[in-house]
């Protein structure tokens, strides 16, 4: 059955690179859901406070780039130590793609590192499939410390580490080589990762007294039984078709410098309008939070974390998402305009 909505719910709005000053002010706010039936369409009303702030006060601008949504610094610094590492393999590798982050991989890999499991995830192919249809398989890498934050650079280190028990050449590992081999995967060319505090972790020992988890998911994803993990000779000369030598290293398309690419975000992905009609997949703020599910903060609203706007009628001009659990703030997603230059 097909459902269509208009919503009203409460909502503090929080436009990306706007401070808003002065006071709240609450108000009583209608919203209308229609049922299609057999006879007609069954329509339920209701009223919920709508919490603005300072709809009439002062507003500070900030100069925001809102073309592309930048990475933040957290996943600037994962993929740096992805493609140091990735360049730096020894023997040489021809066809090494570099590395670009998905949005996609991260919010599994986030949901995943919230369980606080030491314990390769079972679902994260089928978890990432939910979101895109980029990746048929997806792999993953973890790294536990017991301090209460880590280093991005320090946990890719450490999987790179695993190379000096790995000869390429007849493909044997004395020890653990999974976690390398992963990093320096040649085809895997999107990643996300996500770090969580634990104060205890499942499938560790108890003398394990809590810590930091990190888990890396990788598409698409590597490790396949009897391949290599990347053609060797001089950089860049087995590029795919359509790229391009960067540093060393093969990129796609105009992504030279690699560094503020998402599966979700590329600048095919815009909105149109007001951004009501926006149907596309993207699921992070412009800050790089995590939408969450629509649902949980109300459960007539659909069951995904998709940028939406169902907040047109009230002055919001752009795809957002509410980020904040227990509370109604939304922020706007950074998608760009279409046409904009």
């Amino acid at each position: 059955m097909q459902l269509t909505m208009f919503v009203v719910v409460p909502l503090v709005l929080l436009l990306s690179g706007v401070a808003i000053e002065s006071a709240t002010v609450k108000q009583k706010m209608p919203f209308e859901v229609r049922f299609p039936t057999k006879t007609g369409a069954r329509i339920l009303r209701r009223e919920l406070d709508l919490e603005i702030s300072n709809p009439k006060g002062k507003i500070k601008e900030v100069k925001v780039l809102r073309r592309r949504r930048q990475t933040t610094t957290e996943e600037q610094e994962f993929l740096d130590a992805h493609n140091e590492a990735r360049f730096n393999v020894v023997p040489k590798a021809a066809n090494m793609k570099k590395i670009k982050w998905s949005n996609e991989l991260a919010q599994v890999a986030r949901n995943y590192a919230q369980q606080c499991n030491w314990a390769h995830n079972p679902a994260r192919t089928t978890d990432t499939k939910a979101l895109t249809s980029q990746f048929s398989y997806v792999g993953e890498n973890l790294y536990a410390t017991s301090v209460s934050s880590v280093d991005p650079k320090s946990a890719v280190q450490s999987w790179d580490s695993e190379k000096s028990s790995y000869n390429y050449t007849n493909q044997a590992c004395l020890g653990v080589c999974g976690h390398y081999t992963q990093v320096v995967w040649a085809n895997s060319e999107y990643v996300g990762c996500a770090s969580h505090t634990c104060p205890t972790f499942t499938g560790l020992p108890t003398s394990f007294n809590g810590g930091t988890i990190v888990v890396c998911n990788y598409g698409q994803g590597g490790n396949y039984n009897g391949q290599q993990p990347y053609m060797t000779g001089t950089p860049c000369t087995s590029c795919p078709s359509g790229y391009s030598c960067s540093n060393g290293l093969c990129v796609s398309g105009g992504d030279s410098n690699g560094s503020q690419t998402s599966s979700t975000t590329e600048d095919g992905d815009c909105f149109e309008g007001d951004g009501s009609n926006y149907q596309g997949q993207a699921s992070t703020t412009v800050s790089g939070k995590t939408c969450l599910v629509w649902s949980s903060v109300y459960d007539f609203l659909p069951s995904n974390n998709y940028c939406r706007n169902y907040f047109s009628a009230y002055g919001v001009t752009e795809p957002v998402c509410y980020y904040q659990p227990g509370s109604y703030y939304v922020e706007p997603c950074g998608l760009p305009k279409c046409g904009s230059k």
